[in-house]
């Protein structure tokens, strides 16, 4: 990284710099530290369960299928999404400022299905608050462990 910059203009480096000093905001802070910490928990859980426990082939990643699965449940309040998607559902990509309507988001999610798995995981959880990330772990731990 530091040889990368050393290829920079001095100018373009000074602008950057700048934006190293400024406070980021309290709750973003925490928001990012827990994605890290609770992506790490489900996927260890997933892969606990899934894999460990009940002997789920891993090179098909049948953990994290599960887990885009439920994810994709969760986020629709345990509504088929054949039968289309939730406001709820809705609310939830559109926080991504990108995704104003629901025709924006019905074309992100087609595009979406179309990515790896990991990528699909990783863009649902950073669009979960910390409450429902909690309460997605926590309802998760308390189903699969009954």
């Amino acid at each position: 990284m530091e040889l990368q910059l050393r290829k920079l203009p001095i100018d373009i480096i000074h602008t950057i710099i700048q934006y190293t000093y400024n406070l980021q905001n309290k709750n973003l802070l925490q928001d990012i530290e827990h994605y890290t910490e609770s992506k790490i928990k489900i996927n260890t859980l997933y892969h606990n369960y899934f894999i460990n426990y009940i002997g789920e082939p891993v090179d098909l990643e049948e953990d994290k299928n599960w887990l885009i699965n439920d994810l994709f449940g969760y986020t629709n309040k345990y509504s088929a999404t054949m039968f289309g998607y939730l406001d709820d559902f809705y609310k939830v990509f559109q926080r991504n400022l990108l995704l104003l309507s629901q025709y924006d988001v019905n074309n992100y999610i087609i595009h979406l299905e179309n990515k790896n798995v990991s990528t699909q995981i990783n863009i649902f959880w950073g669009l979960l608050t910390i409450e429902e990330r909690n309460i997605f772990i926590y309802s998760k731990l308390y189903m699969l462990l009954n």
